[in-house]
């Protein structure tokens, strides 16, 4: 698994997984599954693939 910093808050986040929309206003859209990261019990999120991509960047820790 990779992790993301929040170009804008400087947060870190783990990626945990991508999928796929299936609701039917956004069938097919690409998303990405993504938590807090060193976190004990971390708050996760679901993001538009696009547009995690232009708020997060890649890090090395």
């Amino acid at each position: 698994m990779k992790v993301y910093k929040h170009i804008k808050t400087g947060n870190f986040y783990l990626k945990l997984d991508e999928a796929k929309n299936c609701t039917n206003a956004n069938d097919g859209q690409e998303m990405v599954f993504y938590c807090e990261y060193g976190k004990e019990n971390p708050k996760k999120f679901v993001r538009d693939k696009t547009e995690f991509l232009q708020k997060f960047e890649e890090v090395t820790l």
